[in-house]
């Protein structure tokens, strides 16, 4: 079950000394990257076509984007579609907001220490354990999302545009946001 990526990471990276070291200024990352993750090649970035964030991954991109990618990939890998994501710096020297899609916020939330911890490894030239942070993330969705009938109801009313939002752990939810809205003073 799919519902549209309406929810976001927003994650504050501060890349210290990477900030000068882009990915085309780190011997073999591209290389390691693209072995570690053979799907990111469906990644269009900025580029407009397949493989086009590989491409700037070999002419050269800051880590935070790299991150970004990364968050998103593994979440897909794990089963749960998502494909927004943006990168921007902030007005602190290396500092930059990673924002990226979720469909289970707990999930989208490991996924972006997972790609900071991922993205270490690669500039590193260290062996990561790809399989265990894909396996913690689908018990997590496993965990957190909501039962066959309101996921089905969800997802109908995501795609008629009818706003929801989830109440508690469980499966409450409300959709929209009421008929009959009022305004009370208080003196």
């Amino acid at each position: 079950m799919v519902y549209p990526s309406t929810f976001l990471i927003v994650m504050k990276l501060d890349l210290e000394e990477m900030e000068e070291r882009p990915s085309n200024l780190i011997d073999g990352f591209s290389e390691r990257l693209e072995k570690m993750f053979p799907t990111m090649y469906e990644h269009e970035c900025s580029e407009g076509c397949p493989g086009g964030f590989f491409k700037r991954v070999k002419e050269g991109t800051w880590m935070g984007h790299v991150v970004e990618h990364i968050a998103l990939e593994i979440q897909t890998l794990a089963g749960m579609d998502v494909g927004f994501g943006r990168t921007r710096s902030t007005s602190e020297h290396g500092v930059y907001n990673v924002v990226f899609a979720y469909m289970e916020e707990k999930v989208g939330i490991y996924a972006a220490k997972a790609a900071v911890r991922i993205v270490e490894a690669l500039v590193d030239d260290e062996i990561y354990d790809l399989e265990d942070d894909i396996q913690t993330m689908r018990e997590i969705r496993e965990d957190e999302r909501l039962g066959p009938s309101t996921g089905s109801i969800v997802q109908e009313a995501a795609a008629r545009g009818i706003p929801w939002i989830r109440l508690n752990r469980h499966s409450l939810v409300m959709l929209g946001y009421g008929k009959i809205r009022s305004v009370f003073k208080l003196r």
